[in-house]
This record gives C-alpha cells, sequence and structure tokens, in this order.
C-alpha cells in the first residue's frame, strides 16, 4: 500500500487542483439537446497516435515494447508510472522463437497531467481490482472527445464503471484476455511473451469496429514471428466479459483448496501449499471449478432466458473454452484439474503466500484474491440476486460459499446472512435490485459520471502470466 500511497499523491494532486481543466470532458449538444459523441477519437490528419500505457506491470511492459514497430512509427507511446526513474525509454520484449522487438517510449511521468490530455488511447494495465480507483482519479484529465479510455483485461461489469465514472460519451473498450501470455524479466526494460493467443474479444462504447480494427489490433499483433494474430473479434455486448469462465471460477476454486484447512496460523510441512498455483492441481480444487462453472453457466443461461442477450451464446463451459484455447498444451484431459494442472501455459505461475518463520499464509491482498472475489463472484451474485428479484433463481451455493471463505481469511464482509449486503460492498461495482437487467449486457444511452473517494493504484510487480 506504500507504492499505492506515493503514486495516489500525484494523481490526486493533479486532480483537485481545478475543477476546470484543459482535460474536462467535454460533450456537444444537437438541437434535441441530446448528448451526441463526436466523430471517432484519433490523431489530427498526418499525425501519430498517442497512446498512454497505464501501469508498469507485465502486459505494461510487453506493450512498451511492441507498440512502436507494429505500428510502422506512427504511434507516440506514454508511459504513466509510479517509478520513471526505473525504466529505459527503449524496452524490448522477446518472443517464444527467440527473436526480440524493441520499442520506444517518447515519454514517462509519474504524473497524469503530463500524459493524458494529448493521448488519444489511454490503455490500463494494471489489476482489476485497481480499475474503480485509477479511473476516478483519471477522470478529471480525460477528454471524451478526444481520448479512447480502455482496459487490457476486462472483468464484472467493467463497463458500468466507465459510464458511471466519464458518463455516457465516453470512447471505452475492454479486452476479454490478455493479448499473449507473458512476463516481466527485469522491469522497467525487458519482458517475454509466452506465448501468444490466436485471437481476443473486445467489446466497446461509442466506438465501432472499423476503428477497432485500425487502432487497437495492430497495436497487440506478434507479427515480429509471421503471424498477425491475436485478432480482435468484436463482441455483441458485454456478457461474454461478464460470465467469462476463467479467472474469476478457476483462482478462487485453487486458491480455496490450498489454504482450506488454514485455521489462522501459519501452514507447514504437508500442510504447506504447492509452489505453483495450477500445475498439479488437485481434484478437490478440480470438484469446487467444476460446481463454480456449472453455477456460472446456469445464471448466463438464466440471464440469457430474461433477456436474449446475444453475447450469451459465445460463454462456453471451461472445459471446452481450455479445449479450443490451448489444445495440444493440455497433456491430461481425463478431468478439469488435470486440464488446468497439465497445461503448460499454466506451468509457470507461482502461488501467492505470506511466508513466515512458522510456514506460509493466505496472501489476502494479492490480485488473485482481490480481482476475482469482489470483482468476479460479488458481481455474478449480485446478478443472481437481481434475477431473483425478478422472479428468476439460479443456484449460487458455491460461490456464496468460497466469497464467506474469502472475506473472512480477508477480513472484508460482502455477503451479510447471505446476501451482498455487507460493508465491504460499497467498494464493488454491482447490479443494484433496482437495476434494469440490460445493464448487464450494456450500459443505459444516458446518464452521467458518479463520483467515488479513490485512491490511484498501480499494477503490482510480480510473476504473472496473463490472464487463463
Amino acid at each position: 500500500m506504500e507504492r499505492v500511497n506515493r503514486i495516489a499523491s500525484h494523481v490526486s494532486a493533479g486532480a483537485c487542483a481545478s475543477s476546470q481543466t484543459p482535460g474536462t470532458p467535454t460533450q456537444r449538444k444537437t438541437k434535441t439537446n441530446k448528448t451526441q459523441p463526436n466523430v471517432m477519437p484519433g490523431p489530427v490528419a498526418g499525425q501519430p497516435l498517442v497512446v498512454t500505457i497505464v501501469g508498469g506491470g507485465n502486459s505494461g511492459h510487453v506493450c512498451a515494447a511492441l507498440f512502436h514497430e507494429n505500428m510502422k512509427g506512427q504511434v507516440r507511446t506514454q508511459l504513466l508510472t509510479q517509478r520513471p526513474e526505473a525504466w529505459s525509454n527503449k524496452p524490448f520484449v522477446t518472443f517464444p522463437d527467440g527473436s526480440v522487438q524493441h520499442g520506444i517510449i517518447h515519454k514517462i511521468s509519474s504524473n497524469p497531467a503530463d500524459l493524458i490530455p494529448q493521448s488519444d488511447i489511454v490503455l490500463w494495465t494494471g489489476p482489476v481490482n485497481a480499475t474503480k480507483e485509477v479511473f476516478e482519479s483519471l477522470r478529471v484529465h480525460i477528454n471524451p472527445e478526444r481520448t479512447a479510455v480502455g482496459t487490457i483485461f476486462a472483468q464484472g461489469l467493467i463497463h458500468l464503471l466507465a459510464h458511471r465514472t466519464f458518463g455516457p460519451s465516453v470512447r471505452f473498450f475492454a479486452l476479454r484476455n490478455i493479448p499473449w501470455l507473458c512476463r516481466t524479466v527485469k522491469h522497467g526494460s525487458e519482458s517475454q511473451i509466452v506465448g501468444p493467443k490466436t485471437s481476443i474479444g473486445v467489446m466497446s462504447m461509442n466506438l465501432d469496429e472499423p476503428w477497432v480494427k485500425k487502432n487497437l489490433e495492430p497495436l497487440f499483433v506478434v507479427q515480429k514471428i509471421g503471424r498477425w494474430e491475436p485478432v480482435i473479434e468484436v463482441l455483441p455486448d458485454f456478457c461474454p466479459i461478464v460470465f467469462n469462465p476463467a479467472n474469476q471460477i478457476i483462482h478462487p476454486a485453487v486458491y480455496w483448496s490450498m489454504f482450506r484447512n488454514w485455521t489462522g496460523t501459519p501452514l507447514s510441512g504437508d500442510q504447506e501449499p504447492s509452489e505453483w498455483l495450477y500445475r498439479g492441481m488437485s481434484e478437490v480444487a478440480g470438484d469446487c471449478l467444476e460446481v463454480l462453472d456449472e453455477e456460472l453457466q446456469s445464471l448466463k443461461d438464466a440471464y440469457f432466458s430474461a433477456t436474449g442477450a446475444p453475447g450469451c451464446k459465445a460463454v462456453i463451459p471451461l472445459r471446452e473454452r481450455l479445449a479450443d484455447q490451448y489444445g495440444d498444451q493440455i497433456k491430461d484431459s481425463s478431468t478439469l484439474a488435470k486440464m488446468v494442472g497439465t497445461n503448460a501455459a499454466y506451468a509457470a505461475a507461482k502461488t501467492p503466500v505470506v511466508r513466515t518463520k512458522l510456514g506460509v499464509m493466505p496472501a489476502a491482498n494479492h490480485r488473485v484474491v482481490l480481482d476475482d472475489i469482489g470483482w468476479g463472484l460479488c458481481a455474478l451474485i449480485s446478478i443472481a440476486e437481481r434475477l431473483e428479484y425478478a422472479g428468476i433463481k439460479t443456484p449460487t451455493t458455491m460461490m456464496r460459499m468460497v466469497v464467506e471463505w474469502h472475506q473472512n481469511m480477508m477480513g472484508k464482509e460482502f455477503l451479510y446472512n447471505g446476501k451482498l449486503r455487507g460493508r465491504d460492498c460499497a467498494d464493488l461495482v454491482l447490479l443494484r435490485p433496482n437495476d434494469d437487467l440490460e445493464l448487464v449486457a450494456k450500459p443505459p444511452p444516458g446518464g452521467g459520471p458518479q463520483k467515488w473517494v479513490s485512491l490511484p493504484v498501480e499494477e503490482e510487480e510480480e510473476e504473472r502470466y496473463g490472464n487463463p
């Protein structure tokens, strides 16, 4: 948290300096007095695209190394980070075949006022649980008439957060998956793409498919090794992100299974969990994951029956998704636990723990916990509670059990008497009982910014290879 507070002092100071700055969002009014977005954001003709990367974690390192060559020099890459002095302006990334690509960062700063107002694209690459704080802190600097805001990985009701923070005219995009499995080799200068992905999904607000294909797809492709991938596929709505059978069910299942015998004192000896987060996943974790996936699919089906949202059709069971996405990288497909535990793409991820002289404790403040409980399972449960309010019941027994266990470990309160009424729900973005069900798929056309007390946070520096 000390690192969080340091960057917070920079961003919050800039945000509070004035209520009207050159970056304050503006909107154009039509004769009918309805707010309308202008033309698609982008550079002035003949000028390079200005992209600001926010966050200096694994995916931020890869972006900083890819953008310049991928765009044939027609991009100006900027980096907002708490540690400008730790960065080289010529970072590089190594591909699986050993080839190397060098990037150029034109400007590095810890002050958003130096970078955000002149940006065509602002790309948040940090942890999901910090998105709310960062969006609110950047809001005063964002001009939606010029700048598109996006996340390199989205989860939960991220689109509602963007709509409530930046307003209905925001140009927003959210990638369903990180474009590659990647890691940082040397902070500030070197990263590695462990494996590219053939395709990823994106959903947007006030941005069309031609803009996505022209401005987003070229940024992330691994064309250096002779491939134009990942191809970006535009999703029909946000349901494939909200109901994504990925981190939000995998991490809670595996972490609960590893620490289910923890009673508040360090685990040691045979009780100490594996060094590896996914490798050799236990059948206990696999059974829990099976049920979480069943509940997620049931929830998605109930939502589809209630709304007909077409994006629900793109949400397939976890087994099918793993087989489609990783194929022959999975050595044993006999059980779901084996599929995860023998997936070569997952093999290098380590289990986050707090190590003491007496053994290990669960890492309550790690993104594996924070991202996928508050911003994953709690968001899903809020949709289930909204459906129940409409007379449609869907099972969330395992989801609630896992959230209860995690919140006790975290010292948080999301569920109270089995319902999302806990004191810490105010920190989350949830579907409320009186919200329209359609908000899960798409935000409303009107509305405005909603203010929150906030602190900006930057991505943790850790061994992490991307989202599974």
